[in-house]
């Protein structure tokens, strides 16, 4: 039987101690002696569910100031606090003092940080203590031992699969959602990421509610039908070709002239944001110190010969300016190029072969382009 121990008894590691209490032995550890008071007597708390699972579990658990409760721990959770400093970051020190006094008492458990953490963080917490995974929560106050039951996934950081498979482990006797096993520093962009993605959706909502508004229109109508169209997109180039570019562009100009702040502040940031990946993927050819660069694709997406808004041409276009020489590829867009790139120091090539041997540095302009060789390759789809 797997003993489980958990550092943190506030709103998120209290329910979480006496969820485990239904399958395993539990330890649970707080800095401070009334709330270990209150728990120790059942006193009432607000989150649902929280004393029925408390009341049940309670002859299962032991609660203490002392971390040497946690000596025969397997696997302890550390739930405590990361309030946000002024530089905005999480402060970590509450994690790092959490770790540091677990790594005393025992030195050899498997240590999961629930909190949640700046990017980077847990290469900083494993010089504490080796044995160390990432698992942070998604929960909500209100329903948060509903949430830890019901999760549409597990995430675990973890530094080598056996530690991260021991933790998926523990939730697969709660529920059988996916657990997805990455790399701490994977799991930490990942829960940031997702909550940065929400709050986009939000303010993106809000923005077509205020359009809504302006021409009399049913917002929940116009959004539900949106999101029947949701596209999971990778990174690589910006919007381009002839519809998303002109589309954006009009709806901003709507909004500026309806005088709607949201959505103009928010179109203009995402245009801006598109032009700055041209000027991202300059910089980082230029920074080779090269000036014969290889351009391999510049239609504005696969499978066309069409150069509108290409992002690609545009990247050219700046390296010509900077007074690179260019050898250019691309299976359908050649002539359609032409037009408007030209000059003695452009070059077309009858082959990806051709531009890999003139090139010495190499730009992947379409995701359907790949080459292998020893020399630089700037790829926006990697």
């Amino acid at each position: 039987m797997v003993r489980i121990g958990v550092i943190g008894l506030g709103k998120l590691g209290l329910p979480l101690a006496v969820l485990f209490a239904e399958k395993f032995e539990v330890s649970g550890v707080d800095i401070n002696e009334d709330r270990i008071r209150q728990i120790v007597r059942q006193e009432r708390f607000f989150e649902p569910e929280l004393n029925e699972y408390l009341a049940r579990n309670i002859k299962r658990m032991r609660f203490s100031t002392d971390y040497s409760i946690l000596e025969g721990c397997d696997v302890v959770f550390v739930i405590v606090q990361t309030p946000s400093l002024p530089s905005r970051r999480f402060d970590l020190s509450y994690v790092r003092d959490a770790v540091t006094r677990l790594h005393k008492v025992n030195p050899s458990c498997l240590c999961v940080v629930s909190s949640t953490i700046n990017i980077g963080d847990m290469d900083k917490l494993r010089g504490i203590h080796d044995r160390i995974v990432y698992n942070p929560e998604f929960i909500k106050q209100g329903s948060i031992i509903h949430d830890f039951l019901n999760p549409k996934f597990v995430l675990i950081g973890a530094y080598n699969r056996e530690d991260g498979e021991t933790v998926a482990e523990i939730w697969r006797r709660f529920h059988s959602k996916p657990a997805f096993i990455v790399k701490p520093v994977e799991a930490e962009i990942i829960k940031l990421g997702l909550n940065f993605s929400f709050t986009l959706a939000i303010a993106f909502a809000n923005a077509i509610g205020e359009v809504c508004e302006a021409f009399n229109a049913d917002p929940n109508v116009v959004l539900d039908i949106m999101y029947r169209d949701r596209r999971n997109y990778k990174p690589g180039l910006g919007a381009a070709g002839f519809c998303f570019p002109r589309d954006f562009a009009c709806f901003n100009r709507i909004c500026e002239e309806k005088g709607l702040r949201l959505g103009h502040r928010l179109s203009s940031a995402v245009e801006e944001l598109n032009h700055l990946i041209v000027e991202k993927y300059v910089q980082r050819i230029l920074s080779y110190g090269k000036r014969r660069v290889g351009v391999l694709g510049v239609a504005y997406k696969p499978g066309v010969p069409y150069i509108y808004a290409s992002q690609s041409i545009e990247i050219a276009e700046k390296l010509l300016a900077e007074g690179c020489e260019l050898y250019i590829y691309d299976e359908l867009a050649m002539d359609e190029a032409q037009k408007v790139l030209f000059g003695e120091r452009v070059h077309y090539c009858s082959s990806p072969r051709e531009v890999e041997e003139k090139a010495e540095v190499l730009f992947i302009g379409l995701p359907n382009h790949s080459v292998e060789t020893s020399k630089p390759v700037v790829n926006p789809w990697m």
